[in-house]
């Protein structure tokens, strides 16, 4: 090993879009109607990358890539980089094809608050189909 030898690791890259999901989500009729009173903080876990959502009344308002020391969040969804690629797919494979499908096989941790979760998963679903259809 050379003296180094941690500075050289490699890491895979971000499979999810995330830095313009604020953009992508600006204007959508259905995030809006199915997130009118959606307060909440979102951290996604991408392989070792980390990021906030913010969400104030259905509107992404801030997207802040990781580390963070105890962010405030009320729910973490974390998952491996090639869990994200084979989700993002534009026809994703058996298992990677929803949020639910990928929890019941254990590819993603979901964390938090789960009631906030069920209440929004339509919201939820349509947050992610936007880093789907224009992303991958």
């Amino acid at each position: 090993m050379t003296r180094f030898w941690f500075c050289a690791k490699v890491r895979p890259t971000m499979a999810l879009p995330l830095e313009t999901l604020k953009e992508r989500a600006k204007g959508d009729v259905l995030l809006a109607r199915f997130g009118l009173d959606l307060d909440c903080g979102l951290l996604i876990g991408d392989g070792d990358t980390d990021w906030l959502v913010e969400i104030e009344r259905g509107e992404v308002v801030r997207v802040t890539k990781g580390p963070f020391i105890m962010p405030k969040t009320d729910l973490r969804l974390r998952a491996a980089s090639e869990t994200w690629t084979r989700f993002l797919q534009p026809v994703p494979p058996p298992g990677y094809h929803d949020l639910l499908a990928l929890r019941r096989y254990r590819r993603i941790q979901i964390e938090g608050d789960i009631r906030l979760m069920s209440a929004y998963l339509f919201y939820f679903k349509r947050l992610f189909a936007l880093l789907r259809a224009q992303g991958a």
